[in-house]
């Protein structure tokens, strides 16, 4: 399947590191590791965490916006909608990484460059829900229309296979997964409460986008760090999208028959996939944020769509 042309721009808005030597280094490394693989990049420096609006009116003609910032401040304050609408009324991504350390910058780095330089083969999505039918029927009818020469769906929710054999499919390096089901600032519900904590594996392969179509798993209600954000600052993933507050089921079923389309219709990155399947209702959309890399690819290699393909289901 021929590709869609690949974004070329992408505007880094960061904090100013100049008493940070460190910081700086590892800065430069993700600056390089979007460069090395054709992306032009765009920095703006601040003192002081910039609002939404204000970004927006920065915004020229780069392809998606990265904002990094202090993890102190939360996604849901530090974002207003998964993207951002520029002077020629385009819609792009923005989203957001929450800096706590150096060490955390130079993960994504590593995250990003590795994700960004294996090939771009096939078009494979794991289904993920909880065990319950409301979400289970979606990822049924999903995975019905999304079986085409050009996509592989492996509809894994959970009354068909572990948790561990689940997750062992996502770190062989799988492009793009989905859950639907309930969700907390924790994690998952389904899976039997799926945490940060269970990618656990070493020597594992990042995913390149995790969305969590479900309540609160980027709010940071009575936890330090949530869980989106932790699958990106461990280096399980390139980029998750979650919400920061409840969400409505009728909603994220919107979200589901928007991603599908998209991915029928050739989105081969995570910023076309969002911008193409974003529903038309505010409420669809509000909650939710895009933390990590707005330009992560989301196809698999051969390889990795294989081994997926071996997971053992219980019908």
């Amino acid at each position: 399947m021929k590709l869609k042309q690949q974004h070329k721009t992408i505007l880094i808005v960061k904090p100013e590191f100049s008493s940070n030597i460190q910081l700086e280094e590892n800065f430069l490394l993700l600056k390089n590791s979007y460069q090395k693989h054709g992306i032009d990049v765009d920095i703006i420096a601040y003192n002081m965490l910039p609002s939404y609006s204000e970004i927006q009116r920065q915004v020229k003609n780069q392809d998606a916006v990265l904002l990094i910032g202090d993890a102190k401040f939360f996604p849901k304050n530090a974002l207003k909608f998964p993207f951002i609408t520029t002077k020629d009324n385009k819609k792009i991504p923005i989203s957001w990484f929450p800096l706590r350390n150096s060490k955390d910058l130079l993960t994504f780095t590593k995250t990003v460059y590795q994700v960004h330089s294996r090939k771009q083969e096939r078009c494979a999505i794991a289904l993920l829900s909880q065990r319950h039918p409301r979400f289970t029927r979606i990822v049924d009818r999903m995975a019905t229309i999304l079986k085409t020469p050009n996509v592989s769906p492996y509809k894994w929710s959970s009354d068909l296979l572990l948790r561990e054999s689940m997750i062992e499919g996502l770190e062989s390096g799988l492009g793009l997964a989905t859950y639907f089901g309930h969700g907390r600032p924790i994690g998952w519900v389904g899976y039997y409460g799926l945490r940060s904590h269970h990618f656990n594996s070493q020597n594992t392969k990042p995913v390149g986008a995790l969305l969590s179509l479900c309540c609160k798993t980027a709010s940071r209600k009575n936890i330090s760090i949530s869980f989106c954000e932790q699958l990106v600052l461990d280096g399980k993933t390139a980029v998750s999208f979650g919400a920061v507050d409840s969400t409505l089921h009728t909603d994220n079923t919107r979200w589901s028959v928007g991603i599908t389309k998209a991915l029928i219709g050739g989105a081969s990155t995570i910023a076309e996939l969002i911008i193409e399947a974003i529903p038309k209702n505010l409420s669809a959309y509000t909650h939710y944020r895009l933390i990590g890399d707005p330009l992560a690819p989301i196809y698999s290699t051969n390889k990795a769509a294989t081994f997926a393909n071996s997971i053992k289901l219980y019908p």
